[in-house]
């Protein structure tokens, strides 16, 4: 379960698009972020995507995605014009008729077709309309959801809810949030349920399965990031966003996270229900301003214990080792981070405020430094974010140190045999 929220220019300090979004995927799903080049196509060129083939367009643009291990699509996604994507898992009362484009398809569809985003809906609602949506979209077993979709540029964002083969579209006026629910009744903007007649039927009352959003919190998360996000507007930063992706609720030191059956918080913790099977494997905040666009990726899992560093489009990317797999994968960032997560959780109440405090020192740096390289040299560009994600990297093996220095027991049962049995199935042995 996801949340994705995002600030337009005339709500941010800056005066540019900032969009945010938690990958919120199971426990051993690990997050590969990558980048893809810009290529051009032949006329009749197909793609085959997570579970089918479908057509290739002629022109697809560079991408940086955040994208589970096994998937073709993506959780996290931005290209080089500015347009970044957040999606959600949507439950509609639409039966798929066979394997069609899946929730994480769609988000690399959008960022990989549109220039802008007003192309990007249009290209998502035409691929909604020829191939529908249909296709295991879990790592493990076979679960089956539609979309919700949050697009930006650098001027503008839609909401997009999809449920089968339709789609509809509204625009963002100054800040929106989404979570696993439809927002959008009568007040699109754009639909594959327009008819002509200027009539406009309500999307939601028409597609939305209430019962499975209730299952999934949705409408607190939903709520919850929308009242964060007016508070600090017109003057939203990237701290900001990066703030409500990790909150935890109004009073953060009562948080207990093996409490909570559903799973309500922004920044999602795994716990010993079903329900909440499910936490922040990757977080993105991308920065889209008409100077250049910078990417804020995590990379590691739990958002709270993790830090933004930023990736631009004209500089080399970092080392994050070998792409992560679903098992234990020697040398990758992501699993190493694993290793302070899943130790720093077994005393969150105490060791979240200590690992914060010298994670958001350095996260700070970051932020402030970033945007003024927006115009420096590809060289520039390219040793700042090095040199980012090194000492990232660094801070991050000495609090592995320091935890491993210390007794690492799990004191609630339920909680402890989840990890211990989430722990087995990564083959992740901590000692």
């Amino acid at each position: 379960m996801c949340d994705s929220f995002v600030a337009l220019g005339n709500s941010t300090a800056s005066g540019s698009v900032l969009l945010a979004k938690s990958a919120d995927t199971e426990v051993n799903e690990a997050e590969h972020v990558c980048r893809y080049p810009a290529g051009n196509h032949n006329e009749g060129a197909l793609v085959r995507i997570t579970h089918r083939t479908i057509s290739q367009v002629k022109r697809t643009h560079e991408i940086i995605l955040g994208r589970s291990f096994w998937a073709w699509g993506a959780e996290l996604g931005c290209n080089e014009h500015g347009v970044a994507v957040g999606n959600e898992a949507a439950f509609s009362n639409q039966k798929a008729e066979a394997d069609g484009t899946c929730c994480l398809d769609l988000c690399r569809l959008a960022v990989e077709r549109g220039a802008t985003a007003r192309e990007a809906v249009e290209a998502v609602g035409a691929v909604i309309e020829a191939f529908g949506q249909g296709g295991n979209c879990q790592m493990m077993g076979n679960f089956h959801f539609d979309t919700g979709l949050l697009i930006a540029d650098r001027k503008e964002a839609y909401v997009v809810n999809c449920a089968g083969k339709h789609w509809a579209a509204r625009k963002v006026e100054d800040v929106m949030a989404i979570s696993n629910r439809y927002q959008i009744g009568a007040d699109w903007d754009l639909s594959s349920l327009a008819n002509g007649s200027g009539s406009k039927e309500d999307f939601r009352a028409r597609f939305a399965d209430e019962g499975r959003e209730a299952e999934v919190a949705s409408w607190q998360r939903e709520c919850r990031a929308r009242e964060l996000l007016d508070a600090r507007k017109p003057g939203i930063t990237v701290k900001d966003m990066a703030d409500i992706l990790r909150d935890v609720g109004e009073d953060p030191e009562s948080y207990n996270i093996p409490d909570d059956e559903l799973p309500a918080r922004i920044c999602m913790h795994a716990g010993p229900f079903e329900s909440r099977f499910w936490h922040a494997t990757g977080a993105m905040i991308t920065d889209s301003a008409e100077e250049g666009v910078i990417v804020w990726m995590t990379a590691t899992s739990a958002t709270d214990l993790s830090v933004f560093k930023p990736l631009y489009f004209d500089a080399a990317m970092p080392d994050m080792g070998p792409p992560p797999g679903g098992t234990y994968t020697e040398g990758s960032l992501w699993w190493k981070h694993e290793r302070l997560h899943r130790r720093a959780v077994a005393d969150y109440k105490t060791l979240r405020p200590e690992i914060r405090g010298s994670f958001d020192a350095l996260e700070a740096e970051f932020f402030a430094e970033a945007p003024g390289l927006r115009s420096e040299s590809i060289r520039n560009k390219s040793n700042f974010v090095t040199d980012c994600w090194r000492r990232a990297e660094e801070a991050t093996d000495r609090w592995i140190a320091e935890l491993e220095r210390r007794n690492y027991f799990i004191e609630h049962t339920a909680y402890r045999a989840m990890w211990d049995r989430f722990n087995r199935e990564g083959e992740f042995l901590l000692t």
